[in-house]
């Protein structure tokens, strides 16, 4: 199993030099039909639910990997090192893949439809929140 996914081979559209995602989560459409384009600062490090690329704004497969990308991103972030969970595409922290449908619920699925920018503080609060000791220890879980 290798750690990152063949990002080229999915749709996403990655906001270069725009808002950091240390700074907030932007989610952004483009265009109101069926082929518009779901642009985001999130990086496509792993694929599970949706190989036609990241969604927003209800329940699905898209969003599901969003969520699991922003978790997989997040603890990556604070240093974290713990189990690992083998995905369609690429490895995940089995954390993230626990926080990863709560987490959709809690932000990627309300998004509306035209998109949003959710402050890391927010995120960061609610991540805070899930991440008890508990869960790190039933994981190995160990933050730098």
């Amino acid at each position: 199993m290798k750690d990152e996914c063949k990002k080229q081979e999915f749709e996403d559209t990655y906001i270069e030099g725009h808002i950091s995602l240390n700074q907030a989560l932007v989610l952004q459409r483009d265009g109101d039909n069926d082929h518009a384009i779901v642009r985001t600062n999130v990086p496509h490090l792993v694929v599970h639910h949706s190989p036609g690329g990241f969604e927003f704004g209800y329940g699905g497969s898209g969003p599901a990997d969003l969520a699991l990308n922003v978790c997989q991103w997040y603890l990556n972030s604070l240093g974290y090192s713990g189990q690992k969970t083998g995905c369609f595409d690429g490895v995940c922290w089995s954390l993230a893949w626990i926080l990863h449908q709560e987490f959709k619920w809690a932000f990627i699925a309300k998004a509306p439809h035209k998109g949003i920018t959710i402050p890391m503080a927010e995120i960061r609060k609610w991540f805070e929140a899930q991440i008890t000791e508990e869960r790190k220890h039933m994981y190995d879980g160990k933050v730098e």
